[in-house]
Formats: C-alpha cells, sequence, structure tokens
C-alpha cells in the first residue's frame, strides 16, 4: 500500500514539476534580434529543438576594459647634483634648461613651490625647508626625480 501511493504520489510531483517549468518559460525563443535587459532571467534550450529543459541564468554585463595611462616621450636625460643638497641643485642635460618653470612636491603628493630654472641650469632652493621632494618640469620632458634637502 505504501508503495503503491508513494508512486501515484511521484507521478503527481513530477507533472507538476513539468507545468511550473512550462509556465516559467513564456515561449518565446531568444534570438539575435530579441531584446533582453541586463538583470533579465532568461532560459536558454540544452538542446535545438527548443524543448522546456534549459539553462536558467541572469543577463549580466562584464566590462573587460583596461585601464591605462599614455606613454610619456622623454626625450631629454638628466643629472642632478648635489643630492643631497643644502641650498641649490644643478642640472646637466644636452638642452638648456633657463626659464623652464618646475614643481616641488612634497612625498604627500603636495605642491610646496613653483620656481623657475635659473641661468646656468641651476635652481634655488634655500627657501624650502629641510626634507625629501619630488621635482617635475612644467613641459613634462623630462622624468621627475627626488631631492634631498639637508
Amino acid at each position: 500500500m505504501k508503495q503503491t501511493l508513494l508512486f501515484f504520489l511521484m507521478i503527481s510531483l513530477s507533472g507538476k514539476a513539468q507545468s511550473v517549468v512550462q509556465s516559467v518559460n513564456s515561449g518565446s525563443i531568444i534570438t539575435t534580434n530579441s531584446s533582453i535587459s541586463i538583470g533579465e532571467i532568461v532560459i536558454i534550450p540544452e538542446n535545438q529543438n527548443q524543448s522546456v529543459s534549459g539553462i536558467i541564468g541572469i543577463l549580466t554585463q562584464v566590462n573587460d576594459q583596461t585601464l591605462e595611462v599614455p606613454q610619456l616621450e622623454l626625450t631629454n636625460t638628466i643629472r642632478v647634483f648635489p643630492n643631497p643638497t643644502t641650498n641649490s641643485i644643478s642640472f646637466q642635460t644636452a638642452t638648456d634648461l633657463t626659464n623652464e618653470k618646475i614643481s616641488i612636491y612634497n612625498l604627500s603628493g603636495q605642491l610646496v613651490s613653483k620656481k623657475q630654472v635659473s641661468g646656468g641650469n641651476a635652481l634655488d632652493l634655500s627657501d624650502v625647508a629641510k626634507g625629501v621632494y619630488l621635482i617635475q618640469f612644467d613641459n613634462k620632458k623630462i622624468n621627475s626625480f627626488k631631492i634631498i634637502k639637508r
């Protein structure tokens, strides 16, 4: 008796499971012209005859772009001396840096001073407090570099 009841119960459950799937599947076939929104639940058939069995999934958007910074064209190499310094630094480079504007930053990235290179490719740092600084040329053709002021 228990086996017969269990058999009829399983048959009725399997019939209801199919009807649930049929009510979820609206019957429309997804094609290349279909409009599906991101976040919408879709059922993709597992076989070619579009049967009710399928894979249930949610349409998501994956952004696989690479964050990129454009390359700088660095044409000049520079030698800075003396480093560490007490009052001024000099630059040795193939081009004359007289009147080039520079920015001086502390290691927190705060702008400390804006200066201009004097004649003879020298930079006066007597008014800058002791510490470690980054020097950046405003023309951005020369790499930034670190100096130590004692």
